[in-house]
């Protein structure tokens, strides 16, 4: 398992794409919060986006706490297991409304971040398009 992680890691590590490994002892445990999924219009393919989060030990009290690590949207063939992803770092999840996912065909997606502002409106912040048929930086 582990080789398959470092395998996994080194591919991603030569193509600009952040991928991590719950492999190594020093680094805390990772968890996911699933936040919602998209299949294509005719269910090629499928994204899942997922709110990542580490385990920390404060060590002075010895008590465990969860906190937000990163975004990261998963995607794939439809009904396989996710395996292959994009992460976002700095990417704040407390002023998203929703996430409007539209799909151009069965391998162009993109996915509009509406947030919320201080008096309740909503705008569209962001737009992360991505290419599923583009594999060569799997």
């Amino acid at each position: 398992m582990l080789l398959i992680g470092v395998a996994v890691s080194l591919l991603a590590c030569s193509n600009g794409i952040e991928y991590s490994s719950n492999q190594y002892k020093d680094e805390p445990e990772l968890f996911s919060f699933s936040l919602t999924t998209s299949a294509s219009p005719n269910q090629v393919n499928i994204i899942e986006l997922k709110e990542m989060g580490r385990n920390f030990e404060d060590k002075k009290d010895k008590k465990t706490f969860q906190a937000f690590y990163s975004f990261r949207i998963y995607y794939g063939e439809y009904g396989s297991v996710l395996e292959e992803y994009k992460e976002y770092d700095q990417f704040d999840l407390s002023t998203v409304d929703y996430f409007d996912i539209q799909w151009i065909n069965d391998s162009l997606v993109s996915v509009n971040v509406i947030r919320k502002k201080d008096d309740g409106s909503t705008f569209k912040a962001e737009s992360i398009d991505l290419d599923i048929s583009d594999r060569s930086y799997k």
